[in-house]
């Protein structure tokens, strides 16, 4: 038979109306459940005109529904699977190829059925969804909210829909089309996290937060929909890009089943030419999967290397077995395909890590730099910082979003620029070191921290750096850090505030039911100075110290115009080093009042001595005891109890949450216990070094054994 050439073929298409019309009809009643039915059940609520509610019909078209997403990532790959579908069976492929329409007339023709299957289910939900907001009168969702909905959706069923047509060619089991038009929809963004992972493994300082931001999920359409299209549309050049890429996929495709071989439905891969790539692409994969997972798991080099084993040969020979659909794949000429394959890959991994380009040691000069960014993270450098602020917009509502937000700490002081510069260069001199504990952290037990850095230079251009340190290691260069006037500025939102701006200023007692609350304007002005006198003052060991806090202080911020000026709230705690502070309460009267006393608040305290495990070199404990759990501690005699208020006082300010050992320092760490006169109590505890002399004498009279209970008897562990 002679065939014809036409773009469709009606016939064709009457044909898959019949057989798979019941795909829209599925999806039209899915989208009218999710969309309409939703805005009618808000607007049954006799509440409906409340703010959360008018904010949930906007919602409704801004993704944030999970019957709809699960629609709009199943549907339109089902309809893909199910359109191809006889290209999977040998009889049914024979049968369709046997009629006189070109190849592609068939592709063309069954791509136009999948696409009117998907599209007219959204646009009747998107005209009965406008009909109801105007019929009901819902304000709060526009014309334009609902054609956005309705263009994003079109464009990512469109886009899910021509990924598994396009993988229906190239494989010829369905399943496997399923799994690999997902693993394709994931895999720009997750094969990106996973490379930039084990970069941030063999190449010290590399920015792996930076580089891995939020941006790196609009690769990945799958995990764009699912995590970051309910906070927004899309962008132009995301809308652009999939529209592109939606091109790209439906050309691939027909070029692909023009060339397809009919004998070869049933195989996993249908080109041959493909099946290395397949095969060893699926190898890597597995292998930086599970290398990733066992290296952020258990925190060890060694177990990244038995991921990268485990994951090769796993993902190796299961790919043998489905492309060869045989269990026999265990023999020399498979196995020496995974051995060549390892060396290039250990070779791979000891180029990087030898850093033959000289990244690890590369620093900018120190004339190019003109303002430098460090923080722990890179989160407010890769994040649009905009507060949400309501009410009149006056000049005062940018001083506040300076004080209640955190500010972005960009240094451009020379001085300080220098200082940070001398920090990096000793973290650099320091590399073989830090590259070991990089590789092997372990549980380490010395204070670690996170620099990340980011140097905006002259030219424009930006050097990106991230290190995890010891702390110990660099405490030179950290404290000319910390202790410089631009780092106390950046870090001390009180140090901007003007205290004009302030209504109100209440400090909170931690563990006791104590207030003190500051309205007076001159009082206010007061104790602002001394908070601020404090922040100028402290000391990096003070900065570092990781002690309970006596109080928070929460601070009330005055708008003009604003009706509900308590959302203006500006907190930060009152540190036991805040020592004009805590003058400035005992010259007001009020220091009794803020925070806990011994003679007014504590009953007694219980010290117990233990001694822990070796290998756990550090330790946080915040235990609530039982009162059973507190008699017995108070009735062995090996425990201290402590009534006298200066030695309550001085395990006040001494205790801490944090049990971290110095390399020299002994495995010996003491529990303290306080119990309240309300009944009530809670608990910290001493290193041996930090422990108060009174606790150190007490139990070196003698070899006293631990007198603490332990773990889950008498007591609940937090």
């Amino acid at each position: 038979m002679k065939s014809k050439t036409s773009f469709i073929n009606p016939g064709i298409l009457r044909n898959d109306f019949k057989s798979f019309g019941w795909i829209g009809a599925v999806y039209l009643l899915g989208m009218l459940l999710s969309v309409p039915l939703k805005l009618l059940m808000l607007h049954s609520n006799r509440d409906g005109a409340t703010i959360d509610n008018i904010s949930s019909y906007l919602r409704i078209f801004q993704f944030d529904s999970a019957l709809q997403i699960i629609f709009l990532v199943t549907v339109p790959i089902l309809a893909g699977l199910l359109l191809f579908r006889y290209l999977q069976n040998d009889k049914a492929t024979d049968m369709m190829h046997a009629l006189p329409v070109q190849r592609v007339t068939l592709y063309n023709t069954h791509i136009l059925a999948g696409i009117i299957f998907l599209s007219l289910p959204l646009i009747v939900t998107a005209l009965v969804s406008w009909a109801l907001v105007a019929g009901l009168g819902i304000s709060s969702v526009n014309a334009m909210a609902i054609f956005t909905w309705l263009g994003v959706s079109l464009l990512i069923n469109l886009l899910f829909f021509l990924t598994s047509a396009a993988t229906g060619m190239f494989t010829g089991i369905s399943v496997v089309q399923g799994v690999i038009s997902y693993i394709l929809l994931v895999l720009p963004g997750g094969l990106s996290v996973l490379l930039l992972s084990s970069l941030k493994m063999y190449s010290y300082g590399f920015a792996f937060d930076y580089y891995c931001s939020t941006s790196i999920s609009k690769l990945s359409p799958l995990v764009r929909i699912l995590e970051s299209l309910p906070r927004g549309s899309l962008q132009t050049a995301e809308v652009i890009a999939y529209l592109l890429v939606s091109a790209a996929l439906y050309l691939l495709g027909r070029y692909l089943y023009q060339r397809r071989q009919l004998e070869t439905a049933g195989s996993a891969i249908t080109f041959p030419i493909l099946r290395p790539f397949f095969k060893y692409g699926v190898t890597f994969c597995f292998m930086l999967l599970l290398g990733s997972y066992f290296k952020e798991t258990q925190n060890t080099v060694v177990w990244a290397f038995f991921g990268y084993f485990l994951g090769a040969v796993l993902g190796y020979f299961l790919t043998e077995i489905l492309l060869n659909k045989s269990w026999q794949v265990f023999h020399f000429k498979t196995v020496k395909g995974l051995l060549i394959y390892s060396l290039i890959v250990i070779g791979l991994i000891g180029a990087v890590n030898s850093d033959f380009t000289g990244y690890e040691k590369r620093l900018p000069p120190l004339a190019d730099i003109e303002s430098v960014y460090l923080d722990s993270s890179f989160h407010l450098l890769t994040e649009e910082n905009n507060p949400q602020t309501t009410g009149v917009q006056t000049a005062a509502l940018s001083d506040i979003a300076q004080i209640t937000n955190p500010p972005l700490r960009v240094y451009k002081d020379t001085d300080s620029i220098a200082k940070i510069y001398a920090l990096h260069q000793d973290i650099i001199n320091n590399l073989s070191q830090g590259k070991a504990f990089q590789l092997n952290p372990g549980n380490d037990n010395c204070r670690q921290e996170s620099v990340c850095l980011a140097y905006n230079l002259k030219n424009g251009s930006t050097f990106y750096r991230q290190y995890r340190i010891k702390a110990l290691d660099y405490e030179a260069s950290l404290k000319a850090v910390y202790e410089s006037p631009e780092y106390r500025t950046l870090h001390y939102p009180i140090l901007n505030l003007n205290p004009a701006m302030i209504k109100m200023l209440e400090v909170k007692a931690a563990n006791v039911d104590k207030s003190v609350r500051i309205i007076d304007a001159q009082l206010i002005s007061g104790a602002v100075a001394a908070l601020q006198a404090d922040a100028k003052t402290q000391t990096y060991e003070e900065m570092t110290r990781r002690q309970p806090a006596w109080g928070d202080i929460n601070i009330f911020l005055d708008v003009p115009g604003d009706i509900n000026n308590d959302n203006y709230r500006s907190g930060l705690s009152w540190e036991k080093s805040y020592v004009f502070f805590e003058q400035w309460l005992k010259d007001n009267q009020e220091y009794n009042n803020a925070r806990i006393i011994p003679e007014e608040d504590i009953k007694y305290a219980i010290v117990a001595r233990r001694v822990i495990d070796s290998d756990n070199t550090m330790e946080r404990v915040m235990k609530d005891y039982t009162q059973q759990a507190i008699a017995d501690l108070e009735n062995n005699p090996e425990n201290l109890k402590i009534t006298d208020p200066y030695q309550l006082e001085t395990c006040l300010r001494t205790y801490g949450y944090d049990y971290r050992r110095s390399s020299d320092s002994s495995d010996t760490i003491y529990d303290v216990i306080f119990l309240l006169k309300n009944g009530r109590s809670f608990s910290g505890g001493f290193t041996e070094d930090s422990a108060p002399a009174f606790v150190q004498e007490f139990f070196a009279k003698g070899d006293r054994g631990t007198g603490l209970v332990s773990p889950g008897e008498n007591m609940l562990e937090l």
